[in-house]
């Protein structure tokens, strides 16, 4: 023990020792964040690329094995398409429980770690998170395949007991899909979207293999019923989530390889309290199950209060009231879905960015990242919503049967297809309020809109049937949004003036789009009718590519595209001499 003459000494002592030690935290900090991929300014373009190529395949093959599956269908195929739907809407819902939120608020959790270079303390939290997963998964499960009787006997369908077997072949999948989400949401926390997007693409080509060989079987082979058919093609959600587990998990490993020396070395020695960590992530989860579940609550309002209303307010028979609820609960939404898959990826990019400029107090590079959000969201948006109403008609006979209802599903579909920038707009917003933790706001919102929703579901299908269900979820959800458009500039004022500008050019941009688009199918209805499935591919194929090149060319031409993907796009204008 030094001895010391004065008290002066002594502290000039001590605190050469704190300056050491503060010396030391700080090289190994560096250390750790060599480590480290430094975050690129590009970095919100890249997540956003690869989460919505993952989502937009995926969704787009969900969408395409439609065309096959209905033609083994046969005669049934509305019915099945509708009898899909009344299961999977719950299996949504049951989902949310199961996943608890904790994939979104994983990734959240762990950008905040390794923000403060804690990367030790978020793995350990991930560990002990993904046993609370497979309890989740295990309840969730049992749940649903409890309470099947229940919702089947109240939901639209061709009896109960065909509702039941499909309903109850879902929960399989909700005792893999949680884990597997949560191994998603710890990748995107460190800001890598790539192994989201490609087991996503992975999950579904499994999926979708089942689903038309098993199909095939049944109903080609043994000649079986319908809702067998469809057992097994909702069945098939578990089939895919195992693959997409398994490449998880080699994901991971490779993950580790790379970082497990950074992660050790940014121990502490102190040992996370698990138990409150998991209280911590619950806390932080519930807001993410109960507004990610908001279009689920949404549609869960029509599927049990569409039925009785129509029986009400129409003369139609069980089974047409069953069938127009599958033009827009499947046929509508399996199509819009792949556009709504855009803002769901930029969602997800979006949170651990987000976080880690809030932790860090950078107001100013927040507003610009807010800005950018919608920018990126208007960008793509757009022309993928309004393109697809102008092309509803052939784009619907592409991928279901024509028949006398058609008219009405190629309507809803147009109809679903606006809508779909609504819906995708709750979705960012509503992230952006989670990402800065105003999730009592973020709820409240979305309270007041699906009230609006379920007060405005029985006037509005009153007045205009069927499509009525829709407007009714359009008006909600707009009351959301802007409600959570107004907190956001209160918390983070960002340049509404350039936002708007910039909004305005790519609407204008549309809107030429959509003008050209819709004289060249007026031009094409002169010489053909999109009544044949290949007709009316051929439809969709020139339409879509005369829109999007007018769409591309104004871009170009006004430098929007510049503006919010970079200079990278300078070399597409020279190569098109676009001045």
């Amino acid at each position: 023990m030094p001895n010391y003459n004065s008290r002066k000494e002594r502290k000039r002592a001590e605190e050469e020792i704190l300056n050491k030690i503060q010396t030391l935290e700080t090289d190994n900090q560096q250390e750790i964040s060599k480590s480290v991929p430094v975050e690129k300014e590009d970095k919100m373009i890249q997540g956003t690329f690869w989460m919505t190529f993952g989502s937009i395949f995926s969704r787009l093959l969900g969408a395409l094995y439609i065309i096959p599956w209905n033609a083994m269908m046969g005669a049934s195929a509305e019915m099945g398409n509708a009898l899909f739907a009344v299961g999977y809407t719950p299996y949504q819902l049951f989902l949310s429980i199961g996943i608890a939120g904790f994939p979104s608020a994983m990734s959240k959790q762990i950008a905040q770690y390794n923000a403060k270079g804690e990367y030790y303390q978020g793995q350990e939290l991930f560990k002990k998170s993904s046993l609370f997963m497979v309890a989740t998964g295990i309840l969730s499960a049992g749940l649903m395949y409890v309470l099947a009787p229940a919702i089947g006997a109240n939901s639209p369908g061709i009896s109960v007991e065909a509702n039941t077997l499909v309903i109850r072949s879902l929960a399989p999948a909700l005792l893999i899909v949680p884990i597997m989400s949560l191994i998603r949401g710890y990748f995107q926390g460190y800001q890598n979207m790539v192994p989201s997007a490609i087991t996503q693409v992975v999950e579904q080509v499994i999926r979708v293999v089942y689903i038309l060989l098993a199909t095939f079987v049944v109903m080609n082979i043994f000649q079986g019923q319908f809702p067998t058919a469809v057992a097994h093609s909702t069945f098939a959600a578990f089939v895919g989530a195992v693959a997409s587990l398994i490449m998880l998990m080699w994901y991971y490993q490779k993950h580790m390889r790379k970082y497990g020396a950074v992660i050790e070395r940014s121990s502490t020695g102190q040992k996370l309290n698990t138990t409150q960590a998991i209280k911590e992530m619950i806390k932080e989860s519930i807001p993410f199950i109960i507004i990610g579940s908001g279009i689920t609550f949404s549609k869960l309002i029509d599927q049990f209060t569409f039925k009785p209303i129509m029986q009400r307010t129409t003369e139609f028979d069980a089974k047409t009231i069953s069938t127009l609820y599958g033009l827009f609960s499947f046929n509508a939404d399996k199509l819009i879905m792949i556009i709504i898959s855009l803002a769901v990826g930029m969602a997800a990019t979006s949170i651990p960015l987000l976080v880690e400029n809030y932790i860090k107090g950078n107001v100013k590079q927040l507003g610009n990242q807010i800005r950018q959000i919608f920018e990126l969201f208007a960008f793509a948006m757009f022309p993928a919503a309004f393109g697809m109403m102008i092309v509803a008609a052939p784009i619907y006979n592409v991928f279901y049967p024509i028949t006398e209802l058609s008219p009405v599903g190629v309507r809803l579909l147009a109809i679903s297809s606006v809508m779909s920038v609504i819906l995708g707009a709750f979705t960012i917003v509503s992230s952006i309020l989670q990402s800065f933790g105003k999730h009592l706001e973020a709820i409240l919102y979305l309270i007041i809109g699906l009230v609006a929703k379920l007060v405005l579901q029985y006037p509005f299908i009153m007045l205009f049937g069927t499509a009525g269900a829709l407007y009714a979820t359009g008006l909600g959800f707009t009351i959301t949004m802007i409600l959570s458009l107004i907190k956001i500039y209160r918390l983070v004022p960002f340049n509404v003036k350039e936002t708007g500008r910039m909004t305005g050019l790519i609407a204008l941009s549309t809107g030429y789009m959509v003008a050209a688009a819709y004289f060249v199918s007026r031009l094409l209805g002169l010489f053909m009718a999109p009544d044949r499935k290949i007709t009316a591919l051929l439809f969709v194929l020139i339409i879509a590519g005369v829109g999007a090149g007018v769409y591309v060319y104004l871009l170009l031409k006004l430098r929007v595209a510049d503006k919010i993907l970079g200079s990278r796009v300078e070399s597409l204008r020279e190569k098109l001499r676009i001045s």
